[in-house]
């Protein structure tokens, strides 16, 4: 629970921060914020497990939460229009990283 608690916290902070950024035009440090956000939600299961390496459904966790997150960034990333061809990258983005996670941790 600590895991979760401590990414969304995270999660929220940078997204209110990508929000100001690109509203006062700091297009460096929206720039960066807005590369933090996509990191976070592609790899939220390892994520979580860097957080709290006891968590035992951290994959589970992370890649259902990172599902509903990847259609917000590539919504975000089609000027706010919903395009499936884009939904569908981002979450075979993170379908396969999350996949690859739990093929690099099955055997720890």
């Amino acid at each position: 629970m600590k895991a979760i608690l401590v990414f969304s916290s995270a999660y929220v902070l940078l997204f209110v921060l990508h929000i100001v950024f690109a509203a006062n035009d700091l297009e460096n440090l929206f720039h960066i914020v807005a590369v933090l956000l996509a990191a976070m939600t592609f790899f939220c299961a390892p994520f979580l497990w860097l957080i709290d390496s006891t968590m035992k459904q951290s994959l589970q966790i992370g890649y259902i939460v990172s599902i509903p997150l990847s259609i917000g960034i590539a919504y975000a990333y089609t000027n706010m229009e919903f395009q499936l061809g884009a939904m569908s990258l981002a979450i075979i983005a993170t379908s396969v990283t999350h996949g690859a996670w739990w093929f690099f941790m099955k055997g720890k």
